[in-house]
């Protein structure tokens, strides 16, 4: 049994410390209702776009040049890798080089430029529903949710929730789709983390120091629960 001196003692540390972390608790409580009650499915748009893999088939009988012919055509870059892919069913070659990356057609062996009507082309591509595309932006940095580097157009369709697509304007790739549930998600995450900015550490100090005030009160809280009722009994046992 604890002393009545020990109890008031941890009672006032099981104060201080709820005081210290009850914000973060319910944040955490919060957050980790939202993440529960919304299916990931939903947060992640997957019911606008086309499964992953379903992209135009390549016709190879477009080919007119080969990988060799594409390396050239960039050689003042020092490529040092290229690839043969479809973008929206056309052969290209991608051609990553020490300065950059850079598109080659395979069928006229120039250069490709992702413009606006290729982006619209490549994000419809993506898209389930057809006709709605609303606007199509070049950024000159892609924003972090984009998950794609250098410049890239931001497709905005029609619907619910703002959403849109991006397409990298340095090798054509288009981005999972982004809506304001996924950005709240997004930020609801960076809460529960504590990692403010980034979204992916899970190891911060902060993270850490916050979880082991909360078990302090938890503890601290069952040490008080166990002397309440224990002392209740003793008191009724007592002749």
């Amino acid at each position: 049994m604890i002393s009545p001196r020990l109890a008031r003692r941890i009672a006032s540390i099981h104060k201080w410390l709820a005081l210290i972390v009850g914000l973060q608790l319910v944040v955490w409580t919060a957050t980790g209702l939202f993440f529960a009650a919304i299916h990931i499915t939903d947060i992640r748009g997957e019911h606008l776009v086309h499964p992953a893999g379903h992209v135009a088939p390549m016709d190879v009988a477009r080919i007119r040049f080969s990988s060799t012919d594409a390396l050239k055509e960039v050689a003042e870059d020092r490529p040092i890798e290229v690839a043969l892919r479809p973008l929206a069913g056309e052969p290209i070659y991608e051609v990553r080089g020490e300065i950059g990356t850079f598109l080659v057609s395979a069928e006229t062996g120039e250069r490709i430029v992702v413009d606006e009507a290729r982006a619209r082309a490549l994000a419809q591509e993506k898209w389930i529903e057809l006709d709605a595309i609303v606007a199509a932006e070049l950024l000159d940095i892609a924003p972090k949710e984009s998950g794609l580097p250098g410049e890239a157009w931001s497709v905005r369709f029609k619907g619910e929730g703002n959403p849109m697509l991006y397409v990298s304007a340095v090798n054509g790739r288009v981005s999972a789709p982004r809506t304001d549930l996924w950005r709240t998600y997004d930020f609801l995450w960076q809460l529960h983390l504590m990692d403010w900015g980034l979204n992916e550490n899970f190891n911060t100090p902060w993270m850490v120091a916050a979880a082991m005030f909360a078990l302090s009160t938890v503890l601290f809280g069952l040490a008080l629960l166990v002397h309440r009722f224990t002392r209740g009994l003793i008191r009724k046992e007592a002749p």
